[in-house]
């Protein structure tokens, strides 16, 4: 799957990298109508963290378009090909103070920002949060956190002084809502799918040790981003507070989903593929995933189709850089993942891989994003800084540009930035006439405020 691994040299530092053509801009067609005229040109598409704006922007920086939510996203944002907004909101912490992404509400908005639908998922004991996907079938897939008690931890296996103070442990699930009827179809839970107590980890890759990574912290797995792979029929999750990715069979009932058989892959909601730390289910191997963010798989078409690009944020401890890595995930045709008995899921090495130079001038620890672009390009979102820039495969830098606001000396935080390339089907037949530069207009309340930790 993929070109070779070869070396590039930028600025002097030697790193494992690809050697990638460019690649044609998709065609200019797919009109709604005689009169959608195509796109001529990119866009990039960003919500800041701390503004209810929505911004549309061409690659001179001048905006284009605005929607106006409100109140601020929760925390991802996505332009669909049918020119709909679907933007998760924050409707507060509810239940789950300091969480970060706090949601509650899914919205699809139309391009004069009016709400289309809304689906809320918050209660005393659950809220969605960080990220959701559209699908090719019109459902939406959401993140979201569920409240297990210290009996139920404990009686899983974890250990008594990893309890949080106030007996609260955050896990993630997943659910699919089919918009048409405002109903959950499917669901999928981290905690079906432990480690028994005593059971060796390392005999059971597919299984989630209770106790890895456990603190007492009240949010243990925080999940932040969410993709979804239609001709595998297979979902991908970034495990913030495990350092990993992790891969499901969607090809499940909600029960099969909850079990270790059936489905597609014959695996139930076991996991089928999990990279980033071997440690986590007892195998060697070095750390390779730092708080990452922004897990998905390039897009066909797209040069490293079928691979997954990770912004892999870094720690402020034991690896203060941030570095983009893509991954040639070992799926076999039937779409399960190659194990190696000896050293766990491959591959041992990301294929290709940008950091900055020097490594330490790009340090994201929290949020962030990276996408492949058609030309082989890779547009990455350092999202503290609200700054985005666009690197080729050999390292250059080829496009830049910075969030700011005119009403605050602090930084504009982005949780992803987006672009769309010509032609691109949301955007036929819409007017993008440039108004001038950003400039981000900030909620009252976060105007001043740092950006969460998330």
């Amino acid at each position: 799957m993929g070109r070779p691994v070869g070396i590039a040299t930028v600025g002097g530092t030697r790193r494992r990298g690809r050697v990638l053509l460019g690649a044609a801009l998709a065609a200019l067609a797919g009109c709604d109508s005689p009169d959608a005229v195509p796109t001529t040109q990119p866009y990039v598409l960003f919500a800041p963290l701390q503004s209810n704006v929505t911004y549309l922007m061409d690659l001179n920086d001048q905006a284009v378009h605005q929607w106006r939510a409100d109140s601020t996203p929760a925390c991802s944002v996505y332009l669909l090909d049918d020119g709909q907004l679907l933007r998760p909101r924050s409707l507060g912490a509810g239940g789950f103070p300091n969480g970060g992404c706090n949601g509650g509400r899914v919205e699809l908005l139309d391009w004069d920002g009016k709400v289309t639908w809304s689906f809320d998922y918050i209660g005393a004991d659950h809220q969605q949060h960080h990220d959701v996907r559209y699908m090719p079938n019109g459902h939406v897939l959401l993140v979201a956190w569920e409240k297990r008690t210290a009996a139920e931890a404990l009686a899983a296996g974890r250990s008594a002084d990893t309890i949080p103070a106030n007996g609260e442990i955050w896990v993630d699930h997943v659910v699919e809502v089919d918009p048409g009827s405002n109903s959950i179809v499917w669901t999928w839970k981290a905690w079906d799918h432990l480690l028994p107590p005593g059971a060796d980890p390392r005999q059971h890759p597919e299984l989630i040790d209770p106790n890895a990574w456990a603190t007492a912290s009240n949010d243990w797995t925080h999940m932040n981003a969410i993709d979804y792979n239609a001709s595998l029929d297979e979902i991908v999750m970034s495990v913030r507070n495990h350092h990993e990715i992790w891969v499901i069979d969607h090809g499940t009932t909600t029960a099969q989903a909850a079990s270790h058989a059936g489905g597609t892959r014959g695996r139930g909601g076991d996991l089928l593929y999990r990279w980033g730390t071997p440690s986590d289910y007892g195998y060697p191997g070095p750390q390779q995933l730092f708080g990452q963010h922004n897990a998905h798989w390039i897009e066909p078409g797209l040069p490293g189709a079928g691979h997954m690009l990770v912004f892999d944020n870094g720690d402020r401890n034991t690896r203060p850089f941030s570095t983009v890595v893509e991954i040639e995930t070992p799926v076999q045709a039937n779409g399960l993942y190659t194990f190696d008995a000896a050293s766990g899921f491959p591959p041992s090495a990301p294929f290709w891989q940008w950091e900055a130079t020097p490594p330490e001038s790009v340090f994201a620890p929290i949020i962030s994003s990276a996408q492949r672009l058609a030309s082989g390009d890779t547009l990455v979102c350092d999202g503290p800084a609200g700054h985005f820039f666009e690197v080729t495969p050999a390292g250059d830098t080829v496009w830049s540009y910075k969030a700011t606001s005119s009403t605050s000396t602090a930084n504009v935080s982005v949780f992803r930035a987006s672009r769309f390339e010509a032609g691109f089907n949301g955007l036929d037949g819409k007017t993008l006439t440039p108004t001038g530069p950003v400039d981000v207009e900030l909620a009252p309340a976060t105007a001043d405020a740092p950006a969460p930790a998330y």
